[in-house]
């Protein structure tokens, strides 16, 4: 009797708000009846947009999804801060703009608030919510603050490619700015934001929060849980993404079945006879993880090590075994 072959490969989701990252992997894990699903970059349940899923064996590569850079769609309100730094917490602070300040704000096309959000442009150091998922002692923080536990949130460097300022409208007397952010990972929109609220003197939160893309993987190429509990009905799995997909903008290295099948044992190996087949020499040296590939096939994850001197090559995961 043969083994059944389990569904296996990248599947990119368009989140709806309301949900939480979790219930977007589980009704994943219900649709296709797999019990190995994950996600790589959490979308916040008010925030919509591209969230990268793995599904069976695509599981092991979910870490080399994690450290993509992403874009984001934001809607930016002046005026207000709020308890989550989002549209769904409650007002704790700022102070709305008169209509003299208003008219200023907006004047010649917004180059206060404009000059103000390209001054976040560079490597900036950002405090997370504490209604963010980022992990403290294996918990989220959110889960922290909704219990009303004081935890510490400290600092981190991230680093903001680009800020597109796309519109900047008043409303009823409210002041909204629309961009698009291009950022490092680990970026929070929402501390953004709120960051931006502070140097113009009035506060501020994230609207609404749409992910465009995170490394190679595009919104436009997502589809709603909706959409997938179609195809999957039909038994249309065209959705899959390949696993090595991730491994698209890697540097690569060729090497024979020997070289493969020593890396797939753990063997370490001298970098000396392989430095001329690789590309990016210094990034490497530096740590970059590059896509070991042998007759056209991937076969492992390698990186740089320094040795007592000795540049070594050393496998971190092995994709497929070639003996």
């Amino acid at each position: 009797m043969s083994e059944q072959v389990l569904p296996s490969g990248i599947v990119l989701v368009d989140k709806p708000a309301g949900m939480t990252s979790f219930s977007v992997v589980a009704r994943i894990r219900k649709m296709l009846h797999v019990k190995k699903v994950g996600h790589a970059g959490t979308l916040d349940p008010f925030a919509t947009g591209l969230l990268t899923i793995a599904v069976g064996r695509a599981t092991r590569v979910l870490r080399y999804m994690e450290n993509h850079d992403k874009t984001y769609r934001a809607t930016m309100v002046l005026g207000a801060k709020t308890s989550t730094g989002d549209v769904d917490g409650e007002v704790i602070g700022g102070r709305k703009p008169s209509l003299e300040e208003r008219e200023e704000l907006l004047r010649d096309n917004g180059a206060k608030i404009r000059e103000a959000v390209s001054s976040m442009v560079g490597e900036i150091s950002q405090v997370p919510s504490v209604y963010s998922a980022i992990k403290i002692n294996g918990r989220p923080a959110y889960d922290y603050a909704r219990k009303g536990e004081q935890v510490e949130m400290k600092s981190r460097l991230v680093t903001i490619y680009s800020i597109k300022v796309h519109r900047i409208w008043e409303e009823q007397g409210v002041i909204r700015v629309d961009m698009t952010v291009a950022c490092s990972k680990g970026t929070y929109i929402r501390s953004l934001c709120e960051d931006i609220g502070e140097k113009l003197g009035f506060g501020a939160f994230c609207e609404e929060l749409r992910r465009l893309s995170s490394g190679q993987y595009s919104l436009a190429d997502a589809y709603t849980p909706e959409q997938l509990e179609k195809m999957a009905e039909d038994n249309d799995e065209s959705f899959f993404l390949p696993e090595n997909s991730v491994f698209s903008s890697f540097p690569k290295l060729s090497v024979n079945r020997k070289e493969a099948s020593d890396m797939g044992n753990g063997k370490k190996l001298d970098f000396s006879l392989f430095k001329d087949r690789m590309e990016n020499i210094d990034g490497i040296l530096s740590g970059t993880r590059v896509l070991a590939c042998c007759e056209g096939r991937s076969v492992a994850v390698v990186y740089v090590e320094n040795e007592d001197g000795q540049f070594v090559i050393r496998e971190e995961r092995v994709l497929e075994d070639v003996r």
